[in-house]
């Protein structure tokens, strides 16, 4: 695309305009290229992409920074199915005494800055299922670590999913053939001050390995699932930052 400094001032005073509002709107530079009849959910705090053959999310995206992460309301705890989506989405009940925890794609942390953004957060259309050890291990590590990001004056556009198709075996849900992951993904781009992105491919279980044991360039990731995942980017600034391997500290 031309004009790249152009846009990225006009997107950074749009950035820097809603930050101090109460619910802004996003950019759209977090959502991923659509796919044939896919339908985007927008909610106040990410979008989302449902997938009813597999119950659960295509992906969700959704901006994080420094100002989203000054807490104005508490944790919801409270699943419930998605209003906006049609056919409806599973039940909460579906993941009962299945030995998986319902496992948020966006983290009810990063949705603190506003009731209904924390509402929202726990609508099944945000929720996969996750082995415990994986939810409340590795993955939390990595939430925390691109929380720690926005914190240090990153304005990051994150896009985060499980890896599905036909050849999965494992569900569950009575009312529901929730299917279970093996894989999960995070990308995650900066444009502001310095052009930089990541992405973590991370298997469904317990770990112990070190976060840079999953971190892939975010084009391979977008090999395996066949979806652009950054399409409003600069297209200069996306080839630069979709080849990165690590999210290097500024």
């Amino acid at each position: 695309m031309k004009n790249s400094g152009i846009f990225f001032v006009s997107v950074a005073l749009l950035l820097f305009s809603t930050a101090a509002q109460p619910k802004p709107k996003t950019s759209r530079l977090e959502i991923p290229q659509r796919g044939p009849n896919e339908k985007i959910i927008q909610h106040t705090g990410y979008a989302t992409s449902y997938n009813h053959q597999h119950h659960q999310p295509n992906w969700v995206a959704y901006e994080l920074f420094n100002q989203r992460l000054v807490a104005v309301t508490e944790r919801n705890n409270r699943f419930t199915q998605d209003p906006m989506v049609k056919p409806p989405t599973c039940l909460s009940a579906d993941y009962t005494k299945s030995g998986y925890d319902r496992g948020h794609l966006v983290p009810a942390a990063d949705m603190l800055w506003d009731d209904d953004a924390m509402r929202e957060s726990f609508y099944m259309s945000n929720i996969s299922p996750q082995v415990p050890g994986f939810n409340r291990g590795i993955w939390k590590v990595l939430e925390e670590k691109v929380r720690d990001w926005a914190r240090s004056g990153s304005h990051l556009f994150i896009c985060t999913g499980p890896l599905l198709g036909d050849t999965l075996k494992r569900h569950i849900g009575v009312r529901n053939a929730v299917t279970v992951p093996d894989y999960f993904f995070k990308a995650i781009v900066d444009t502001v001050g310095v052009d930089r992105g990541v992405a973590y491919i991370i298997p469904n279980h317990s770990s112990k390995s070190s976060l840079s044991t999953f971190a892939v360039p975010i084009d391979y990731l977008e090999a395996i699932i066949s979806r652009d995942l950054f399409p409003a980017l600069d297209d200069e600034i996306e080839i630069k930052i979709e080849k990165m391997i690590g999210f290097r500290e500024r």
